[in-house]
C-alpha cells in the first residue's frame, strides 16, 4: 500500500510554488518596468538634443557626461553651453530596432538594441546592421542617460548568425556587462590658452599619457589622436608617460614595437589645420618618463 504524503506537506509545497511563481513574475514585471523607464529617458534625452532644449538635456543627462561634454567644448575654445547642439550627428533613432536585452549591474544599466540605427548623417549613407548599447547610471535623482556605443557586426560572423536567429546569449559574456560602478566625474578644465591635440603611436605597448594631470589618454597596441582637455599653455607643459610591453598573439609573428608621442596645436592654414610643435621620434620603451612641451614655439 502506497504511503500518502501528510496533508501539511502537500499544503507547504503548494504555498512554496505559489510564492516562487509570484517572485518570478514580480521580477519580470520589474524588469519590464525598468526597460520602459530607461527607454523613455533615452527618448527624452534625444528630444532635448533635437529640440535644443538645454534644461531638458540637463535633466536627462548623467553628471559624468555633462562635465565631459563641457570640457571637450571648452577645450576647443568654443562657448559653453551655446555650442552644445552644434554636432552634425543626431541621436540614434531606434524606432526600427529591436530591444533584445536589459542588462543591470548595480547603479549601471544597459539597453541593447539589434538592427540598423539612424544617426541622421545622410540618406545616402546606410548604417550597417549591428548592436546599439545605451548606457544609463542611477544617480540621486534617478536614472540618467550616459553614453551610447554601436557595434558593427560586419566582421563577426558567429555573433551575426546568433543575432539573426534571435539568440543573444553571447551578451552574457563579461565584455558586454555594464561596469557596476558610477563613472568618475572629471574636474572642470580651464579655458585653454592654446587648443592642443595629442597623437600616441603605441604598437606593442600599453601607453598612458597624462597632460598636466588633467587630460589622460590610454592606448593599447594602437594609434590614438585626441583633443587635450584643458589645452596647452603658451609656456611649459608637462607630459607624464608610462609605457608597458604587451604580449601579442602567439599564433602570429610579432610586429616591430613602436612608441612615439606627437603634440599639435591649431594652425591658421586651411590645408594644414594642425601644426606639430613637438615630437619624441621613435622612443625606446617600456618605462616611465616625462617630457616638456613649450606651446609658444
Amino acid at each position: 500500500m502506497r504511503n500518502k504524503e501528510p496533508i501539511y506537506v502537500q499544503t507547504w509545497t503548494i504555498i512554496m510554488v505559489f510564492f516562487i511563481t509570484i517572485k518570478v513574475c514580480s521580477a519580470e514585471t520589474s524588469k519590464d518596468s525598468l526597460s520602459k523607464e530607461l527607454n523613455s529617458i533615452f527618448l527624452n534625452w534625444s528630444s532635448s538634443m533635437n529640440d535644443q532644449n538645454l534644461e531638458k538635456w540637463r535633466d536627462t543627462t548623467a553628471n559624468f557626461r555633462k562635465v565631459g561634454i563641457r570640457n571637450m567644448i571648452v577645450s576647443q575654445k568654443k562657448k559653453w553651453p551655446e555650442s552644445l547642439f552644434e554636432s552634425p550627428v543626431s541621436p540614434p533613432k531606434i524606432d526600427s530596432m529591436k530591444m533584445v536585452k536589459l542588462m543591470l549591474n548595480g547603479p549601471t544599466a544597459q539597453l541593447v538594441y539589434f538592427g540598423q540605427p539612424d544617426f541622421g548623417i545622410s540618406k545616402e549613407v546606410e548604417t550597417p546592421e549591428g548592436l546599439l548599447f545605451l548606457m544609463f547610471v542611477k544617480e540621486n535623482e534617478g536614472w540618467k542617460f550616459g553614453t551610447s556605443r554601436f557595434m558593427n557586426l560586419n566582421n563577426t560572423e558567429e555573433i551575426t548568425a546568433s543575432a539573426k536567429s534571435g539568440d543573444f546569449s553571447f551578451l552574457d559574456s563579461p565584455q558586454f556587462k555594464p561596469p557596476g560602478k558610477l563613472p568618475k566625474v572629471a574636474k572642470l578644465c580651464p579655458v585653454p590658452e592654446m587648443v592642443g591635440y595629442l597623437e600616441i603611436i603605441s604598437l606593442g605597448y600599453e601607453t598612458t599619457v597624462s597632460v598636466e594631470e588633467r587630460s589622460t589618454h590610454r592606448v593599447i597596441n594602437n594609434v590614438h589622436k585626441g583633443l587635450i582637455l584643458g589645452g596647452l599653455k603658451k609656456g611649459i607643459n608637462q607630459l607624464f608617460i608610462e609605457a608597458r610591453s604587451i604580449k601579442g598573439d602567439p599564433r602570429k609573428k610579432p610586429g616591430k614595437p613602436h612608441l612615439e608621442i606627437n603634440v599639435y596645436t591649431e594652425s591658421k592654414q586651411d590645408k594644414k589645420p594642425l601644426k606639430k610643435i613637438y615630437g619624441t621620434g621613435l622612443k625606446k620603451g617600456p618605462g616611465k618618463f616625462k617630457i616638456i612641451v613649450r606651446g609658444d614655439v
